[in-house]
């Protein structure tokens, strides 16, 4: 096998013994006639050369097919106009709409992103942590492992800028965002006191990114003052998850006649199994889910829902980032999303 090198702009060329080689920063430079300097330069935009020899020179690169090695040029400049994305679950709707969103969102910024999901394993999401600091990526946005504040910040103090969704992770150049889960569930409740239910069950994810059942402060303060009773189950957050949620929550409250569910997956999964067992909804239980994704408002009942706006959240994200990579090393506080209740035909 050749030997690899890198030369100073950060391409990458194969060893002379091995047949249609990569092309270098050096045969650019022999092609135009100029110093490999200068090539440099124009790869790393630094100025300093007429805009004919820098039409020369990208001309050679294109003819050349020379690409620099933006690894390399990281380790130079500190930057790789590359980000990182770790989440830890795709079969949330959210996380492949944040995806989405986020791709733009820093498109916009002339940075490319990895996606890397960790399926909720520790290991696995230091594996891709590792290897994403080994690209000298500009930063990380990270949906992470419950549990997993050490490994993290491990990575920040190695100087990597760090943007939580959703988690309790504080520390200097982390940034967290976050929906204001509480104050959506706060909602919820509300919603449904005030619709005559009484007998409320919430089904919380058994695997919930936030380390604990999303919006149970706001479910509670929003108990307080009333007469209602509620009991909590936890299940997958799927829609077989959300059945089997349903179900548990009629074995203990067989006078359920509310359900507050973690995602909207688990709330149709709950209404199939209400219905299912003769339970009108919302007649007999009202269900109201969380996010607002798009087949929600297409199943009979419509799902009411409380509303997390993916295109909010990656803007939001995308920002922060942009603001740890500028002022490394800030304790910066959490960053809070307003989100609404959705009311449709469940709930």
């Amino acid at each position: 096998m050749a030997d690899v090198e890198l030369d100073p702009a950060g391409g990458m060329a194969a060893g002379s013994g091995r047949s249609g080689k990569a092309a270098t920063l050096h045969d650019v430079a022999r092609k135009v006639g100029v110093a490999p300097r200068t090539v440099s330069r124009v790869v790393n935009d630094e100025g300093g050369y007429s805009e004919t020899t820098r039409q020369r020179i990208l001309d050679a690169i294109e003819e050349l097919r020379y690409r620099p090695n933006l690894l390399a040029r990281g380790l130079i400049t500190r930057r790789s106009g590359t980000v990182g994305l770790v989440v830890n679950d795709l079969t949330d709707p959210l996380v492949l709409a944040l995806a989405a969103s986020a791709q733009d969102s820093f498109r916009e910024q002339g940075r490319s992103m990895f996606f890397a999901s960790s399926d909720d394993d520790a290991d696995r999401q230091g594996a891709i942590l590792q290897s994403l600091w080994s690209h000298a990526v500009d930063g990380m946005i990270v949906i992470p492992v419950r549990d997993s504040y050490r490994q993290l910040v491990d990575y920040v103090r190695r100087g990597v800028p760090i943007v939580v969704v959703g988690d309790l992770v504080g520390a200097q150049n982390v940034t967290r965002v976050m929906f204001d889960l509480d104050g959506g569930f706060r909602l919820a409740v509300g919603h449904l006191l005030d619709t005559g239910r009484r007998s409320i069950g919430v089904i919380g994810s058994a695997a919930s990114p936030y380390g604990r059942c999303p919006g149970q402060e706001g479910i509670g303060n929003a108990f307080f003052a009333s007469d209602a009773r509620t009991q909590l189950v936890r299940a997958e957050p799927t829609v077989s998850g959300g059945a089997a949620g349903l179900e548990q929550l009629l074995e203990l409250r067989p006078d359920l006649d509310g359900v507050l569910a973690c995602n909207d997956m688990v709330a149709i999964g709950a209404v199939a199994a209400a219905q299912a067992r003769g339970r009108r909804v919302p007649e007999d239980i009202a269900v109201i889910g969380c996010n607002d994704i798009d087949s929600g408002a297409v199943v009979t009942p419509s799902l009411t829902t409380i509303r997390l706006d993916a295109s909010l959240l990656a803007g939001a994200v995308a920002v922060a980032l942009q603001g740890l990579i500028d002022e490394p090393g800030v304790q910066r506080d959490p960053v809070v999303l307003p989100v609404e209740l959705v009311v449709r035909d469940s709930g």
